[in-house]
């Protein structure tokens, strides 16, 4: 994939979102933003999408040397590369994860599926509450955490077969709520719904074979009166929140109208992330918009 200046995505990650060991900061060209196992893993999934091979030997080193702490026989990724950053984040390492089992059946290595496979153990043997995967696993006081987010839910990889039940709210409303909360064994919500879980959320859901008609209706009629979707709305009048779009927002509605087959508008959206993000890539972008938006330019 090649960028408005004519650098591809590869060339650009490493001039503007790299340090000098090859670990991705958040913010272009500012080594002191957050260096996160989201990155990590959001970048493998564009290079084996690409199919460089190269490259994402050279990330799942970054893995092997930066990120994976041993303790008590298993290895975990600490969310964030952070001298007291003793918990990991379930979303990050089922990415990293399906990641590896990719690259293994791609590239043919199967050093990489072992690698999955171990940091899959250690969320099977920890991260679990009620026979469900929670969100993450605290190793320094070694307790799992207390919720689910449901959007962390996606289909490939997430351990605990039993977890997908989660996503059964038994609600009949626009927005689904975010996570469970198994001390209270209740969904919790916010007042305010981020586009990107919501999404999410309702992909989750039509993976599992799960209807979100409700849901549905709203994000089309959105679409049909505004063409365009704001970063958050307000979970009881359906109205945007905030006056901000995001190009990752635009991926996960790009992404969940060619679930439910809404071919127009699937290409509406990526037309509108294009008008969007406009030549001058990355700007200002965080790591998450920029990679998303260019995994979805990438499928056009």
């Amino acid at each position: 994939m090649v960028n408005g200046q004519g650098t591809t995505v590869q060339e650009t990650v490493d001039s503007h979102y790299m340090n000098d060991e090859g670990v991705i900061h958040a913010y272009p060209d500012d080594r002191k933003s957050e260096y996160l196992s989201e990155s990590l893993g959001l970048y493998m999934e564009y290079l084996l999408q690409v199919e460089d091979e190269g490259e994402f030997a050279e990330q799942a080193a970054v893995l092997k040397n930066r990120f994976l702490v041993e303790t008590g026989g298993q290895i975990f990724i600490p969310w964030r590369l952070y001298e007291e950053a003793n918990v990991n984040a379930l979303i990050d390492d089922v990415r990293i994860a399906a990641a590896l089992e990719g690259a293994a059946r791609q590239f043919d290595d199967p050093g990489y599926l072992e690698l999955s496979r171990q940091i899959m153990s250690a969320i099977e043997d920890r991260q679990h509450q009620q026979g469900t995967a929670v969100d993450y696993y605290d190793w320094s006081y070694e307790l799992a955490g207390n919720r689910i987010t449901l959007s962390y839910l996606i289909e490939e990889l997430t351990v605990l077969p039993e977890s997908f039940g989660i996503l059964e709210t038994g609600e009949a409303e626009v927005f689904f709520p975010e996570y469970y909360d198994f001390d209270e064994n209740t969904y919790k919500k916010s007042g305010e719904v981020h586009m990107i879980d919501q999404l999410l959320i309702a992909a989750n859901r039509f993976d599992q074979g799960l209807e979100s008609p409700e849901f549905e209706s709203w994000l089309v009629e959105e679409w049909e009166s505004r063409g365009q979707m704001a970063g958050r709305y307000d979970r009881k009048t359906g109205k945007p929140a905030v006056d901000y779009e995001s190009l990752a927002v635009y991926y996960y509605v790009w992404q969940y109208f060619e679930r439910i087959g809404q071919a127009e508008f699937s290409k509406q959206a990526v037309q509108r992330a294009e008008s969007l993000a406009g030549e001058e890539l990355p700007g200002e972008l965080h790591f998450f918009d920029y990679i998303h938006y260019q995994m979805m330019m990438q499928e056009q």
